[in-house]
This record gives structure tokens, C-alpha cells and sequence, in this order.
């Protein structure tokens, strides 16, 4: 999904930038073509829009960690029926 390196003018403009390893460069900026979900927009819209979608759950479910990141989701708890009451909710 990281077609279009950007001119660093238009960068500011831009949500997405790609960090080198241990800073070893500049960082790229970015911007997307199309999200995985076919949303035609900012990263950070699709980012708010589920982490608007799990706040409840994360409230409800304090003993499991979930983990967002872009489209992923990690769920994590300390033994199988929190997990899967947890995974009942977020799917």
C-alpha cells in the first residue's frame, strides 16, 4: 500500500510517514492509494473509526489487552473463556 513517495513540500499535508530502522534516514512520507477496506481516506479515519468501535469493549473487558494497529487486532488474556468472552465481543 506504499505507492507514492511525496514531493517534502506536500508532506505536512500527509498523515502517513515510514521511520528507517534505528532512525538511520529520513523518514518517507506517504499517502495511501487505497486502505485494505477499500476506504478512499486518511489511515487515521479508519484508525478512530475502530478504536471507536473497541473502546466499549476495552471497558468491559479491563483483564484483556487488545492491541489495534491499521487493520491487525492482537486480543490477549490471562485464560480462555476471558478470551473468549472478549473475542464474543470485538467479533
Amino acid at each position: 500500500f506504499f505507492q507514492i513517495p511525496l514531493h517534502p513540500e506536500d508532506a505536512p499535508r500527509f498523515a502517513f510517514s515510514v521511520p528507517t530502522i534505528n532512525r538511520e534516514a529520513p523518514m518517507k512520507r506517504y499517502h495511501w492509494k487505497v486502505l485494505p477496506q477499500g476506504l478512499k481516506s486518511s489511515p487515521f479515519i479508519c484508525q478512530q473509526y475502530v478504536a471507536s468501535l473497541l473502546s466499549p469493549v476495552r471497558a468491559k473487558r479491563k483483564d484483556a489487552i487488545i492491541l489495534h494497529y491499521m487493520d491487525d487486532l492482537l486480543v490477549c488474556a490471562p485464560n480462555d473463556s476471558i478470551l473468549q468472552h472478549t473475542l464474543d465481543l470485538v467479533v
